[in-house]
């Protein structure tokens, strides 16, 4: 049955009603079209617009990242292509029995090479930045090199430091006859006539030769003395090179003998005179002062008209007899 109450059928709309609906409505599209307009305005137009915009979104962290990775990229382009890190220039000191020519062989660094691509060996060489395996390979291969140091220097500069051992006195053993350095590295081996320009050390206890090694002894008490005097006469020819007298005392030394009671003798030949004159040491605390003197006594001629053989320096006066 249909509802025929009045107050419960659906009221038509004023035209005051649609009137305010319809204000409202252009209120709105007002706005909107505003904002639009302004955010238009705000919004550069074309390319650059859109780049600006995705530049927006990156924070200030992100963009010092960039930055910096951008700068370490930089370095690293440098570091592996700039001239300045390749080598120009290899320096070479300190080689007198090897050549120039040799060392370059054996470092086997080339111009051109990077210049910390040769950095190796231990930790500690690579911490000094220093080659590493150069340094081994060139040490390892003659007992005539005691050291190397090889490192580079910016710009384009490598140095090659040679120290090289010298040859001081030889020792008889079953085959022959071994040359030893003055920190009693075997350097040779002769097996035919006797080393020239070297004294021979005799009364040493010795068990095996072996080249590159240390001489092998039972006992080191008569070698370390008699190197001892060996290296006082190798001392005062070195402090005697300005003087040009081009006297080489050690060449003129035939034997340094290890006695007991911690005697040692030298046989010293006199040059021009044809004598040969026996020296006995004792105390080496002022052994460099005693090889002085005897160095200069050879030079100034203070043996020649003399008949002793024997110069007695162990005691406070030197004697002849």
């Amino acid at each position: 049955m249909p509802d025929n109450d009045p107050e419960k059928k659906i009221r038509k709309p004023e035209l005051d009603d649609i009137d305010e609906v319809e204000d409202v409505e252009e209120i709105d599209d007002a706005s909107e079209e505003k904002a639009a307009s302004e955010k238009h305005a705000r919004r550069p137009e074309g390319a650059m617009g859109e780049v600006m915009a995705v530049l927006r979104r990156f924070s200030i962290k992100t963009w010092i990242t960039i930055v910096l990775s951008l700068i370490a990229l930089i370095l690293v382009l440098l570091f592996l292509v700039h001239p300045n890190f390749r080598v120009q220039e290899i320096h070479i000191s300190g080689n007198k029995r090897f050549s120039t020519e040799q060392i370059m062989e054996l470092a086997d660094i080339k111009t051109g090479d990077h210049l910390y691509s040769h950095v190796g060996g231990s930790w500690k060489q690579i911490a000094k930045l220093q080659y590493g395996k150069v340094e081994n390979r060139i040490k390892n291969s003659d007992p005539y090199i005691a050291d190397a140091k090889v490192y580079p220097k910016y710009p384009g500069e490598v140095y090659i430091e040679i120290t090289e051992r010298r040859k001081v006195a030889y020792v008889a053993i079953p085959d022959g006859y071994a040359i030893i350095s003055e920190d009693s590295v075997v350097l040779e081996i002769e097996t035919g006539e006797v080393p020239q320009g070297i004294p021979e050390i005799r009364g040493l206890p010795i068990r095996s030769a072996q080249i590159g090694r240390k001489l092998d002894l039972t006992s080191t008490e008569g070698y370390d003395i008699c190197i001892t005097v060996l290296g006082a006469i190798l001392g005062s020819d070195s402090a005697s090179g300005d003087q040009g007298d081009g006297f080489d005392f050690l060449s003129h030394v035939i034997c340094v003998r290890y006695c007991e009671n911690m005697t040692t003798f030298i046989d010293l030949e006199i040059p021009n005179v044809q004598q040969t004159v026996s020296v006995k040491i004792g105390s080496l605390t002022t052994i460099s002062d005693d090889m002085n003197w005897l160095r200069y006594a050879v030079v100034s001629g203070y043996f020649e008209g003399k008949s002793g053989t024997v110069l007695d320096m162990s005691g406070r006066d030197y004697i002849l007899r």
